[in-house]
């Protein structure tokens, strides 16, 4: 048996079919007679109208079957339903989707099976009108198909009538809503002008909807303020023409008594005529004017806000510039004329700060009677004193009014620690257009109270800077704000004594400070106040401080992290001269850092001990790394219990010289790894005594390791040389020496050409392996060069025609570019033209097939001629390019290269080279091929 697959869309199929909401309901006519047809007209034991479920098919209608649903996994609906067609079975037995189906093998014996798809109005399959018998038969299937547009008809009958409920509750909750909400509507016919509105939109406007009289679209235009209408008018085009989805417009109309209400109005167009014209535009209209005010009220605090936000933190200056700043900020604000901040001394009102037009004809220091001020009304009461219009208010009789003539007015009291400072106030010679309001008090007092903290810090600041005056070092306060900017607030005068820089010039940015800092110790400054800041942990440095005269002194400083409202941090620290101590402190933390610098970067074990107990009491990096050990771990060892038994006797002898001489020479045996491992060292030893005159032991331990293997392998590499190759090669070589010169007879002129390029080659690499065999005597300058003056001309053509035929078999042509006539230079000839073989053998190698290589000269100054080969390859690798002329160094050292070579070609031509006074070097951009080059020393 085959379980049916689920549909692609079974997700969006399962909520079409509980959209249907046919699902376990009762029993309806208009299927059971669909049903009843089918059964007989097909002459059938059973036919359904089955829905398929998640989990079940669920019978809406069934003849002949008592069940009401049966599983899914098992149905014949659920395979029905994967496509379009009528699905037919004609023999379930014959069917391998079936024969083993319970519903076939057990009742209702199912042998005949044949369902039509049902859709959904959006194509979904829902479930299927099916015939069922228990005898194989034939099926046309023109009948069940016109059943199941007649169940599909009924379905999309039962959806239409569930929209129709849906609408119908829908737009009862609509209006619910709508009176619920006090909203206006509106309605209007576009064609003929006439419009609808509710009573609401009428109450807005101060009306009864019946005395507006007819309504039409002219009952809105009259209404709408004129400077609106005409942005309303093109908001509704909009809408109209498509442009906008919706028209939404917020305008001002007139209410009865004269005022304007802002409104919100929104519509949407809901029908057009049949000529395509627009129809019928429905929508609402909310009253919004509180809301209005009320945003133009917050905007206005939000301006107060800024401003004030401006005054504490955006100016700059001293405290008499910070102050008349503000005051002129304040005027802009309250759109008056004059602002004072007045200091009260007895019965004496002064100016002490003043933002003016110019020839007001007040100035600070300015003084009055206190009596004949504004000031006086206002310090009779508490709070802000506010007045509109002097003239019409309750104090129209007072005495400064008839003095000063000021209409309106607007004070507060400043008080600094609690007591009576003097006042803020603000004034002009004109009433005031709109009413002092609440957000006028709130700047005002914010004002004054910002002003007092100021006025009260500036009275501590200086009572501060007179202690801090008599105390050494720097008493300071430094403040990081989170774009980086700094700056010191604060600062006492032993500023210029310790960075020669007076407060007031740090007190905006702290850049001269950092200029002054010992540039080795910069870093390390920012950094620790970054992390400071980032923690607002404790600020603890010692830095230098660069002096006048070039010299430095040590600064130490101290400081507490401070987080502020606005991101930035402030600290409140000290700073204190320590040249005297660090100096000390320096020259023994320099003595001992050179001695545990040697100690740890020695590329040699060293490892210090007990002379006593043979215990190490400590080692190095380089000693850990060739034992395998950790640290912890070869600390409770000795030597001794890293020397295998059989070098008990050196070491013993070793012991003797160290008691003898106070150190014991150079010998070499070997250690055990902490695997077990032996591995050779050279070792060696001196006895010291500590401060308390205790015996301790220096022992250098080098791993020669690696020595050795280059020793073994040189052995190696030069025995098989000489017994594998030199032997056939000599006699290659006389055997094509005896051919050139007519052993067996005169030769054919193109055959003797190429048994002379093969004898020329023989015999150079006869050379070669002569010099492979003798590196070490290359290497230690034991090696016989025969230099004289040769033509470089002739070197080159030579060097060229015998390696043309290596880059043949890859179309790879050698291009020799013009030489130089008749220059000579002073060169080992066969050495100058081995080196010319390795560049040329190395550039054919790399070049791409049917590539080019060209040989060119240049001079190169200082007495040389250059000679360079370039190829058009892949170029050098970065990372090969330090190792590049290293020997049996290779850029590609896999088993797997595709370029063969020894990696001994160019370490080779190096040697050669400054063995003859010349040089070697390359130039090469990465896919773009390299360029070698020899440096040749001209004959004088």
């Amino acid at each position: 048996m085959k379980m049916p697959p689920l549909p692609d869309n079974e997700l969006q199929r399962l909520r079409a079919l509980q959209r249907t909401r046919l699902l376990d309901t009762g029993a309806e006519s208009r299927f059971d007679r669909l049903t009843q047809v089918a059964q007989h007209s097909f002459q059938v034991d059973i036919a359904l109208v089955s829905l398929v479920d998640s989990e079940r098919q669920w019978f809406k209608s069934a003849q002949g079957l008592d069940a009401c649903e049966t599983a899914r996994d098992i149905s014949f609906c659920g395979h029905a339903i994967l496509n379009d067609r009528i699905l037919v079975v004609e023999d379930a037995l014959e069917d391998e989707r079936f024969f083993d189906n319970p519903l076939v093998t057990e009742a209702p014996h199912i042998r005949f099976y044949a369902g039509a798809p049902l859709r959904s109005a959006d194509g979904y399959h829902l479930g299927t009108l099916c015939v069922i018998d228990s005898r194989p038969r034939r099926f046309d299937d023109r009948d069940a198909r016109t059943l199941a547009d007649c169940v599909e008809e009924q379905i999309g009958r039962q959806r239409l009538e569930a929209l129709r409920q849906s609408l119908a509750e829908s737009e009862y909750r609509a209006q619910l809503i709508i009176e619920g909400a006090n909203i206006g509507t509106w309605q209007c016919d576009l064609q003929s002008g006439q419009c609808r509105f509710n009573e609401r939109w009428a109450e807005m406007l101060g009306h009864r909807l019946d005395e507006l009289g007819q309504l039409t679209i002219e009952t809105w235009r009259e209404r709408v303020h004129p400077d609106d209408l005409e942005l309303a008018s093109s908001q509704l085009e909009r809408h109209i023409k498509g442009l906008e989805s919706v028209y939404e417009c917020r305008v001002r109309m007139r209410h009865k008594n004269g005022r304007w209400v802002w409104v919100h109005s929104r519509g949407r167009l809901l029908s057009c005529g049949d000529d395509g014209r627009p129809g019928i535009i429905y929508g609402t209209h909310i009253d919004i004017s509180a809301e209005r005010e009320a945003m133009i009220q917050l905007e206005r605090r939000n301006k107060a806000l800024a401003v004030l936000n401006r005054m504490a933190f955006k100016l700059q200056g001293s405290v008499d510039e910070r102050i008349t700043q503000a005051l002129a900020l304040g005027r802009e604000f309250l759109q008056l004329d004059l602002a004072i901040a007045s200091e009260v001394i007895g019965d004496v009102y002064m100016v002490r700060w003043v933002s003016a037009p110019k020839g007001a004809g007040v100035e600070p220091g300015l003084r009055f009677e206190l009596v004949q001020t504004y000031c006086r009304l206002m310090l009779e009461q508490q709070g802000v004193l506010a007045i509109d219009h002097m003239g019409q208010s309750a104090y129209a009789s007072a005495v400064c009014y008839r003095n000063m003539g000021l209409e309106a007015y607007i004070a507060t009291r400043l008080e600094v620690n609690g007591e009576l400072f003097g006042t803020l106030n603000f004034s002009s010679a004109t009433p005031r257009a709109q009413p002092f309001d609440d957000t006028d008090r709130m700047f005002l007092a914010l004002m004054a109270h910002w002003l007092s903290d100021m006025l009260s810090r500036q009275r501590q600041q200086d009572r501060f800077d007179k202690l801090a005056e008599q105390l050494p070092g720097v008493i300071y306060q430094f403040r990081r704000w989170p774009d980086g900017h700094s700056a010191f607030p604060y600062s006492s005068a032993g500023m210029e004594q310790l960075y020669r820089l007076p407060p007031q010039a740090v007190r905006e940015d702290a850049g001269a400070v950092f200029e002054r800092i010992h540039a080795q110790d910069l870093d390390s400054v920012a950094e620790s106040i970054v992390r400071s800041e980032r923690e607002l942990s404790d600020w603890h440095v010692q830095y230098r401080v660069l002096q006048g005269d070039g010299s430095s002194h040590w600064v130490e400083g101290r400081a507490r992290p401070e987080r502020l409202d606005d991101g930035s941090t402030i600290w409140h620290g000290y700073l204190t001269d320590i040249e005297h101590e660090k100096q000390a402190e320096l020259a023994l933390t320099a003595s001992e850092q050179r001695l545990r610098g040697l100690f740890e970067l020695s590329s040699i074990g060293i490892a210090l001990s007990d002379a006593r107990t043979g215990r190490f009491l400590d080692v190095n990096r380089a000693l850990l790394g060739a034992t395998g050990y950790g640290k912890a771990e070869l600390l409770n060892l000795g030597l001794s219990s890293l020397t295998p038994a059989k070098y008990a006797q050196a070491d013993e002898q070793a012991g003797e010289a160290l008691a003898r001489d106070g150190r014991y020479g150079a010998f070499e045996k070997e250690l055990l790894r902490r695997d077990g491992a032996r591995f050779p060292v050279r070792q060696q030893g001196m006895l010291i005594r500590d401060a308390g005159g205790q015996p301790l032991i220096w022992t250098l331990i080098e791993d020669i390791t690696e020595l050795k293997k280059v020793e073994r392998m040189q052995k190696e590499f030069v025995s098989t040389v000489s017994h594998e190759l030199r032997t056939p090669l000599t006699s290659i070589t006389g055997s094509l020496g005896l051919l050139t010169r007519g052993a067996l007879g005169p030769l054919p002129e193109q055959v003797f050409r190429l048994v002379e390029v093969a004898h020329n080659n023989g015999r150079r690499l006869h050379l070669l392996i002569n010099d492979l065999l003798d590196m070490e005597k290359l290497v230690a300058g034991k090696m016989h060069f025969d230099v004289r003056p040769h033509d470089l001309a002739d070197l080159l053509h030579e060097a060229v025609e015998c390696h043309r035929p290596l880059g043949e078999d890859r179309g790879v042509t050698l291009v020799l570019g013009e030489t130089p006539a008749r220059v000579q230079v002073l060169v080992d000839r066969d050495r100058l033209l081995q080196a010319l073989a390795n560049l040329l053998s190395n550039a054919v190698k790399f070049s791409p097939d049917h590539g080019r290589v060209d040989i060119d000269t240049e001079p190169a100054g200082q007495g040389c001629w250059r000679v360079l080969v370039r190829d058009r390859g892949e170029g050098v690798p970065q990372e090969f390019r330090s190792r590049i002329f290293e020997k049996f160094a290779q850029a590609d050292s896999s088993d797997t290269r595709r370029k063969g070579g020894t990696g001994l070609g160019l370490a080779i031509t190096r040697e050669l080279m400054e063995r003859m006074g010349g040089g070697v070097g390359f130039d090469s951009t990465p896919g773009q091929g390299a360029c070698f080059w020899l440096n040749i020393p001209e004959a004088g």
